[in-house]
């Protein structure tokens, strides 16, 4: 190498030199890992001397982060080996510096490390924004995880990305999501329906966030051995995420649960509309004032109460300046309410007939009302509610109370009914002035127990002590028929009733009644006499006869009633629950129509459980109670229901000779129509096979033929069959299948569907067969398809499509062509006519679908007709179910 050259080299290496401490960090390293030198930028960089820095071992220098990293860098400048690393230093001040570094080794001869040679870029700051990044992704990560919401990730079609802890919780380890790859959330029928796919499509197509209540799924709760399903709500957040060409890159959904927010909102909802509906059936009356006196509400007991207008027509209310409520004082307990804030409870007596504006009750009525102001919860107004009932009745009960009370002690002595008391700790006894008369005393005297009790007959005063002891021991009343001697030493027989009296649960008195029964219980004895002789009477006529009392409780019965009822039964008793078999049956509501008309009401009842019809005459009588006459008329009825069932078979057995000449008529159509269409294609083969020239086609023809022949004798066998039934005057049933039955018929017509080319389809799926007379359905199908060849259009290939399906336990047939259709406006009601025709098709005889509808109607179905000219036809038969 020359001067020149050796200079330009040295320049060189001047230049790079200096880029090198322009804009990197260089240090050089001797084979003992010593610092032999640095440039400015380490200096800079450590803020020490290169005089410090020369010398020290580079560990020193520069402390790295990892010194696993620094010894693996170092054994391979060991091997000769340079090495591009980014290193983290640790400098003094406790920052850490990151340099892209390369080091390059400088062997000796001996393949030794002679000294290193560092050169690093400084990228701490571009270092420390990637390790903060990754910090806050894992930050983020972990935030995101453990968020008590749930969240999710969607690619822009749907598809599941991600999502946290709380999101797979949410959906349940049992979900689509988790067990089936191909799982199609947004078509899942269960999110069309809550609105969950519907949310993601319009954030997808619009681009903006969603926020929705929805019901997500049902949970199940065991309660008490009792499982239950319990709606989960949640609140839905749908919201987009776009890259930096703003295109849509991701879809988030955040579920937040709100069940327990949800259920309470329903409750509140709930609890709202059960308090309305408890105010507004009160059974008193409520009305609602704002605070400056108009009525804002009342429950319909109050509008029932004042007879008032519907709200809509009545005028305009304000209690402040009302006449009537002015004349009544109703403002001051109004305005009194409001300044005093407190429950205000009065008794008024109103005119309402001064007023006719809001109320037409039109008399004089006493109310207890109950005034209260309340603080609206919502608006914070103060308002006022009034509940009013009406008192009137009790009012005037309290009047009539106390005219009743004289006129229960004349009664007192009319019915010979005394009143007793006696006191427990003095054993003082109180009577009535009636008690000394039926003892016979004079009214005022002394008179203790042990007085009371003399005037009982010996067995009768044991009997009485024992009562009175009883009552005072356990606190049972005693009512008891008993003998006195009175204090004229007449023998008298009463009824004692007696019953404790307590006082905060202590018994300090007892009290009663005692009354005269003697003249009643003669009477009861000669009613007695009186009644066994009219047993006498009603036991020799044949029928039940009973005397009971309005509500039903039986005083008389003879021997027949019982007998019929089916036990004795004694006097008193209810007759309901002595012959419950009139329970459920129109014996109640005909006693009412008996005492209420005042007029005799004649009925029969069947009792099934006994297979038994029994005649009812009710009668009413003069003392109010009610005569039953009771008849068994089970063997006259039963005669009439055989003349019935007698006259029922004689006009089903008419019914059916009808129905038996209607469907010979039918087979004979059935044997003129259905075999045309055979013979037909017959005749076309017997006249192909003459012109064919080639034995081989001829030979091809005859079996044509006797393919079509032997089905002919198939359907002239079935006719055959139906026509010889006798015993059975419908027609037979079988099991069919349509597909089978369609094949049969598509082989009779074999030669016409190939020369028409006609396309026939199918579909039976949903019902494959049907319980029908075979010769029927195949003449019913053979109709439709020659039909379809006849009347199909020169403009298309003609095709007719089959289908079955169910429909009200129905079975439905449709057949469905493309041919030229037909004017149903014009020839709608003339459709299944007899020999009615609507094209000029040479064919066209007008007695198919006539038989069609015939036999179709005979076994209980109805067909109709679908059709526009040029559109084609659809039929639709119905086949009733059996």
């Amino acid at each position: 190498m020359n001067v020149v050259m050796l200079e330009q080299h040295y320049r060189h290496l001047q230049h790079l030199e200096a880029a090198i401490n322009a804009c990197a960090l260089s240090v050089e390293i001797d084979a003992a890992g010593n610092v032999t030198a640095v440039n400015t930028q380490v200096v800079a960089a450590l803020q020490q001397s290169s005089d410090r820095l020369i010398g020290q071992h580079i560990t020193t220098v520069l402390p790295t982060a990892d010194s696993n990293q620094w010894q693996k860098i170092w054994d391979t400048l060991l091997s000769g080996q340079p090495v591009q690393e980014q290193c983290a230093f640790l400098k003094t001040d406790g920052t850490t510096l990151w340099l892209e570094a390369g080091i390059s080794p400088l062997m000796d001869g001996s393949g030794q490390l002679e000294h290193a040679m560092l050169i690093g870029i400084d990228i701490t700051t571009r270092k420390l924004a990637e390790v903060k990044r990754a910090q806050n992704e894992v930050y983020y990560s972990q935030v995101l995880e453990n968020l008590p919401l749930g969240l999710q990730q969607f690619a822009p079609d749907g598809e599941s990305i991600d999502m946290n802890t709380r999101q797979r919780e949410i959906w349940g380890h049992t979900h689509q999501f988790f067990t089936d790859p191909g799982y199609k959330w947004l078509q899942d029928p269960f999110n069309r329906l809550n609105g969950l796919s519907g949310m993601f499509e319009e954030v997808h197509h619009t681009g903006k966030t969603l926020k929705r209540e929805i019901l997500l799924s049902y949970r199940e709760k065991t309660i008490d051995n009792v499982t239950r399903l319990y709606p989960v709500y949640f609140e839905a957040t749908i919201f987009p995420l776009t890259d930096q060409l703003r295109n849509m890159a991701n879809i988030f959904l955040i579920l937040d649960d709100i069940t327990a927010k949800k259920l309470s909102e329903l409750s509140l909802q709930k609890s709202e509309r059960l308090l309305d509906n408890i105010i507004e059936n009160l059974p008193i009356g409520y009305i609602q004032f704002d605070n400056f006196g108009f009525i804002r509400r009342i429950n319909q007991t109050q509008r029932l109460f004042f007879k008032s207008p519907h709200p809509a027509a009545r005028q305009p209310f304000n209690i402040m300046n009302d006449e009537l409520s002015t004349m009544f004082e109703l403002d001051k307990l109004f305005i009194q309410a409001l300044e005093e804030n407190k429950t205000l409870r009065v008794e008024k007596k109103i005119d309402f007939s001064q007023d006719k504006r809001w109320t037409t009750v039109g008399r004089e009525v006493y109310l207890d009302l109950t005034v209260f102001p309340v603080v609206e919860p919502i608006d914070k107004e103060m308002i006022v509610v009034a509940l009013v009932n009406d008192i009137t009745d009790k009012k005037m009960q309290e009047l009539e109370n106390k005219k009743n009370q004289e006129f229960l002690q004349q009664t007192g002595s009319i019915g010979k009914i005394g009143g007793w008391e006696m006191d427990i700790d003095s054993r003082q006894v109180r009577w009535t002035d009636q008690s000394y008369y039926i003892h016979d005393c004079p009214p005022g005297m002394d008179v203790d127990f042990e007085k009371a009790m003399s005037f009982y007959t010996p067995e009768a005063r044991e009997t009485l002590e024992g009562l009175v002891r009883q009552c005072k021991d356990s606190g049972k009343p005693f009512d008891a028929q008993l003998t006195i001697i009175s204090a004229k030493k007449q023998l008298k027989r009463v009824r004692s009733i007696g019953q404790p009296g307590y006082v905060d649960g202590r018994l300090e008195r007892m009290y009663g009644v005692v009354q005269d029964i003697t003249e009643q219980l003669e009477i009861r004895d000669a009613l007695t006499r009186n009644t066994e002789l009219m047993r006498l009477f009603f036991d020799t006529i044949d029928m039940g006869y009973a005397a009971m009392e309005k509500s039903g409780n039986l005083n008389f019965l003879n021997r027949k009633a019982e007998k019929m009822i089916g036990h004795p039964v004694a006097m008193g008793s209810n007759i309901f629950e002595e012959f419950p078999r009139l329970s459920g049956t129109v014996f109640y509501a005909r006693l009412r129509e008996c005492i209420q008309q005042q007029a005799s009401q004649s009925f029969g009842i069947y009792f099934p459980g006994v297979d038994k019809w029994y005649d009812f005459l009710l009668t009413p009588m003069q003392d109010g109670g009610i005569s039953v006459f009771m008849r068994d008329i089970t063997d006259s009825r039963k005669l009439q229901k055989e003349l019935r069932k007698a006259n029922d078979q004689l006009s089903n057995l008419n019914k059916n000779l009808l129905n038996q000449n209607k469907q010979l008529e039918d087979f004979a159509h059935i044997t003129s129509h259905n075999l045309r269409a055979p013979i037909a294609n017959l005749k076309a083969l017997m006249q192909m096979h003459n012109e064919a020239a080639a034995q081989q086609e001829r030979d091809l023809y005859l079996g044509m033929v006797h393919e079509v022949i032997k089905k002919i004798d198939e359907t002239l066998n079935d006719l055959v069959e139906v026509v010889q039934i006798r015993k059975d005057v419908n027609v037979e049933k079988e099991k069919l299948v349509f597909a089978e039955r369609l094949q049969k018929v598509r082989d009779v017509l074999l030669v016409d569907i190939e020369t028409s080319n006609i396309q026939i389809t199918y579909n039976f799926t949903e019902e494959p067969s049907i319980e029908y007379p075979r010769v029927y359905l195949d003449s019913i199908l053979q109709n439709f398809i020659t039909n379809a060849i006849r009347y199909r259009s020169s403009e298309r290939t003609p095709a007719v499509h089959l289908q079955t399906w169910k429909e009200n336990d129905n079975i439905i047939l449709s057949v469905e062509d493309n041919g030229v259709g037909i004017d149903m406006e014009r020839f709608g009601n003339k459709l299944f006519g007899f020999r009615k025709t609507f094209h000029k098709n040479k064919d066209a005889k007008g007695i198919g679908l006539f038989i069609t509808k015939t036999q179709v109607e005979a076994m209980g179905g109805n067909i109709r007709a679908e059709s526009n000219p040029g559109e084609g036809t659809k039929f639709i038969i119905t086949f009733r179910s059996e």
